[in-house]
């Protein structure tokens, strides 16, 4: 136990605190690690958020050159509860007078009384055993015309199966088959899922014309079955007739399809209407707007010098950064160059309301940009992404003519977006390079760190010997002058 006291500035006077202050004087290259390595991280996390913003802007760049940006559609119907309708991007603005006399029904077969199901529920057994044959329109065609039939579907119904399972079976080949089942009142009811003039056909053991049932043990389908056929729509559309077998037209209108709910009155029409939707056009284009804008305003912060007069000036994390200048100023200058859009009208941004003052902030004129869509919305596009091919002819020795078609991409959306690429890219981006950079400068910072904590570690231990043996010497020494004394003192 003893050997464990320290004795550590008795007699010396330098303790611990001693050595501390003797670190803690050679640690300014500590400070100077941590100090790197703070500014390090905070470029690379603002490195990080530039990038978050530039695929922003890259993205909304993107949404501009959909077709549904320019050409998106809005839709009026005077009765939605009759007649609703989508218009595509190709549909053309205009408006339609529609009267609705049929709506299109499904074919529904439905079962007599199961004698064998009487008194039971559907999930008791049936007692059947035997075969139950579907045979959907296509079948019965294919057998007019003399081809082989290929819309038989024969289900196997064991003595176990109940009404439950029975109707699973059924329900397993409507894919196939086309023809779904469900159970009402301990009855079947068959539907085809086509709607139309159609019919189904039932054969097999277990139906009244099946060569060995009975009509104990039928399903209570006779080989054509009790059905209610189904219709074909029928609509007028601005006078001209058009029948379908489908209540979701598509193919009547060029880019519209025209949804039948209901039937309309004699002579009362539903009037639906498509007009080109500016508003999602322009929506894009603030979108882009916004977005340039917070980009360039979180890029102006990261490049500020502050005020280098000032005794405690702040600067932006990336302040003199080469690469976030270049990056700055090629921005700006796409938004203002100019591209030959095919209309003189239309060949900058400024021309279609975007105006970027002399800080690089943008604004969106949005009266300016609906005239330049409503008079010529190609140009507008054009300025934006347009791309021009050249040929280069070369002839070989041999006198071979070659002709090589060369592509570029001229618009404005396209240059920045190419632009933006360079730096946002997972593989070549001037982003992700720096951040490997950034990667390997902090652990390279903490690397030295751990080796300088070491260096010191090891002193402060020196110290501490050293300055205990100092301690120990003078302790021992004090013991020698003592012992003299009294030896002195004992010969007077």
């Amino acid at each position: 136990m003893a050997g464990s006291i320290s004795f550590l500035g008795s007699y010396s006077g330098i303790d611990t605190a001693t050595i501390d202050s003797l670190i803690e004087a050679e640690s300014g290259k500590l400070v100077q690690y941590t100090n790197k390595q703070t500014n390090i991280t905070a470029e690379k996390n603002t490195w990080k958020d530039i990038n978050t913003r530039l695929d922003s802007l890259f993205t909304k760049l993107g949404t501009l050159e959909e077709d549904k940006t320019f050409q998106s559609k809005t839709t009026t119907s005077s009765d939605a509860t009759k007649v609703a309708i989508t218009a595509g991007t190709n549909a053309a603005a205009s408006n339609y007078s529609i009267e609705v006399t049929k709506l299109a029904t499904s074919t529904q077969a439905t079962s007599g009384i199961i004698d064998s199901a009487k008194g039971k529920t559907v999930k008791d057994g049936l007692g059947l055993n035997g075969t139950f044959t579907i045979m959907n329109q296509e079948n019965a065609d294919a057998i007019a015309n003399g081809e082989p039939a290929t819309g038989s579907f024969d289900i196997d119904i064991l003595t176990e199966d109940s009404l439950n399972d029975i109707v699973g079976k059924i329900n397993e080949q409507s894919k196939e088959s086309g023809i779904e089942a469900k159970i009402v009142d301990n009855r079947i009811i068959m539907t085809d899922s086509k709607m139309g003039a159609r019919t189904m056909t039932f054969g097999g053991t277990l139906t009244s014309g099946g060569s060995t049932g009975s009509m104990v043990e039928e399903l209570g389908f006779g080989t054509t079955s009790d059905q209610a056929a189904g219709q074909s729509a029928v609509l007028t559309i601005d006078g001209i007739t058009v029948t379908r077998d489908t209540n979701s037209i598509t193919d009547a209108v060029e880019g519209l399809t025209i949804e039948l709910k209901g039937l309309t009155e004699a002579s009362k029409p539903v009037v639906v209407g498509i007009k080109e939707d500016t508003d999602t056009t322009v929506k894009a284009f603030q979108s882009f707007v916004d977005q340039y804008n917070s980009t360039m305003t979180f890029v102006s912060d990261q490049l500020d010098v502050g005020d280098p007069s000032a005794d405690k000036n702040k600067t932006g994390a990336l302040a003199g950064d080469s690469s976030l200048m270049r990056l700055q100023s090629s921005l700006r200058s796409l938004m203002t160059q100019s591209v030959n859009s095919g209309n003189p009208a239309y060949n900058h941004l400024g021309s279609i309301g975007i105006s970027v003052d002399r800080f690089g902030s943008a604004t969106l004129d949005t009266t300016k940009l609906k005239t330049a869509l409503a008079d010529d919305p190609t140009a507008v596009k054009k300025m934006l992404f347009q791309t021009i091919s050249t040929d280069t002819t070369s002839t070989d020795e041999n006198g071979i003519v070659t002709t090589v078609t060369t592509e570029k991409e001229v618009g404005m959306a396209q240059k920045m977006r190419s632009l933006v690429d360079t730096y946002i890219s997972d593989e070549t981006g001037i982003i992700a390079t720096k951040s490997d950079t950034f990667d390997k400068s902090l652990k390279d910072i903490s690397e030295s760190i751990t080796k300088f904590n070491e260096r010191l570690d090891k002193k402060r231990e020196n110290y501490v010997a050293m300055f205990s043996r100092l301690d120990s010497a003078m302790m021992e020494a004090e013991s020698q002058l003592a012992y003299l004394q009294s030896q002195f003192s004992t010969t007077d």
